[in-house]
């Protein structure tokens, strides 16, 4: 009973924190995103699943670590809302200081339409980079990195067609490019056997796009909707996930792979929280409070030293290309972290990411969460805020010089040192996209806002 008690008061910690935030980014200037998405991450992994041990149906074993880790979790939100928060004030005081704004009252914020050729430029970049460096080259030490940056590209390009198309008042266009980020996780799963991949993008689209399409309430509907889809699709895809990774890994034909998806969701389970076996595949595989709730039990009772820093070294270590490097002794994923300090043993070939929360608090403690998470806040609040500013001005790459980078923190249940790398991958990417388009494409890129094109106000769904 107490172990419930403290998981349910967390729980509300967390989603209280978490709302406080969500209203907070979601005000006009809020962002493009990137605090959304975040914590919509965040939530996925950290407190839905921690939910279900409140189901009094629900199996309680191992409830007392998750209450554990939902604490650790809890701290982590309230600290990035702080952070956030601070650099919310900062950016007000700026904003005050200058007192005037860029661009004259009449170019309101969705007047500016973006260069076709521009953002058609980023979306066949991405393209070239997921669907044919990464075959030809992606596995050259150096280049796995910046050819890794594909997907993320993908997702400017989208994000950025969608604020176009609702600039421009074009219903149908709108819906298909809204539409468009729905085959992401049917790509990953086909292409690579994972799922969550596609996911993160498609909800990364859908968490920029939140913060203009109106009215709000059909915005809210929507992602209910998808929410409970993507649960189900989700729960279904766990089912067969051995099938389905033992045909895409085993160099099966796409055809094959593709009757092995229509077999796979012909029977599709829709999400019951009644029904055991689905909670089971939820907590199973995505709550990572346990994997921080196992740590801290570890570390609080001496049978493992804490990190004191050593994965922040690794992490930093990452930004030195390998081919620079090539005896570099940190290597991409979580290593062995995972079963280092929880004193688990996982299965072959499973991956289990360290997460963000538990690399902080192996480093140093509850210190480390909070210095941690209040430096991701700001972080993440800057660049939504800078990110947004370049968008208005109708400056695509600089756009992508901020947003790019900043997805790198998107990953929640990674390390640090995937998060860096792929930050300082994304960083150098989007720095030779804007350095190509100024020498081939009909605009000027470079100056700002010359990529943007005026046209006259409409309305917008």
């Amino acid at each position: 009973m107490g172990a419930d008690a403290d998981l349910g008061t967390c729980v509300l910690v967390w989603g209280l924190a978490a709302l406080y935030l969500l209203v907070r980014c979601w005000r006009d200037g809020g962002g493009v995103g990137l605090l959304l998405t975040y914590v919509l991450s965040f939530g996925v992994m950290h407190w839905f699943p921690s939910t279900l041990h409140l189901l009094p149906w629900f199996n309680t074993r191992g409830t007392s670590l998750v209450a554990e880790g939902m604490r650790q979790s809890a701290l982590a939100m309230v600290y990035l809302c702080a952070g956030a928060e601070v650099m919310f004030w900062i950016w007000k005081r700026r904003a005050n200081a200058r007192s005037t704004s860029a661009w004259p009252d009449e170019l309101s914020r969705g007047s500016l339409a973006l260069d076709d050729y521009s953002v058609a430029y980023v979306l066949a970049v991405g393209f070239v980079l997921y669907a044919v460096l990464s075959r030809l080259i992606g596995s050259i030490p150096g280049l796995q990195a910046v050819v890794a940056t594909g997907s993320a590209v993908l997702v400017v390009g989208l994000a950025l067609e969608v604020w176009n198309a609702r600039t421009t008042g074009s219903r149908v266009r709108l819906v298909a490019w809204l539409a468009a980020p729905l085959l992401l996780p049917l790509v990953t799963v086909i292409t690579q056997g994972f799922l969550g991949y596609g996911f993160a993008a498609m909800l990364t689209v859908y968490a920029f796009s939140a913060n203009f399409l109106r009215p709000r309430w059909k915005v809210l509907v929507a992602a209910s909707l998808l929410a409970y889809v993507g649960l189900s699709v989700y729960i279904t895809y766990m089912r067969d996930r051995s099938d389905i990774r033992r045909m895409v890994w085993g160099g099966s034909a796409f055809t094959d792979r593709a009757s092995q998806l229509v077999d796979t969701f012909a029977g599709m389970e829709w999400f019951d929280y009644r029904n055991q076996a689905h909670l089971d595949r939820v907590d199973s595989r995505l709550n990572q409070n346990f994997l921080v709730g196992a740590a801290v039990s570890r570390l609080d009772r001496g049978l493992v030293p804490f990190a004191g820093g050593a994965t922040l070294k690794d992490a930093a270590f990452s930004l030195v290309p390998r081919v620079l490097w090539p005896n570099k002794p940190v290597v991409g994923g979580s290593g062995d972290l995972a079963s280092t300090y929880t004193g688990m043993r996982f299965a072959d070939g499973t991956s289990v990411g360290v997460g963000q929360v538990l690399e902080c608090y192996i480093n140093f403690g509850r210190t480390g969460i909070a210095i941690g998470f209040f430096l991701i806040g700001m972080i993440l609040a800057a660049a939504d805020q800078s990110a947004l500013r370049a968008l208005e001005r109708g400056d695509v790459f600089g756009f992508t010089i901020r947003y790019l980078p900043a997805l790198g923190l998107m990953q929640v249940g990674g390390s640090f040192a995937e998060v860096v790398s792929t930050a300082g991958a994304g960083l150098l990417v989007a720095v030779l996209m804007r350095a190509v388009a100024v020498r081939v494409l009909p605009v000027r890129p470079h100056s700002l806002g010359a990529s943007a094109v005026l046209i006259p106000p409409a309305e917008y769904p």
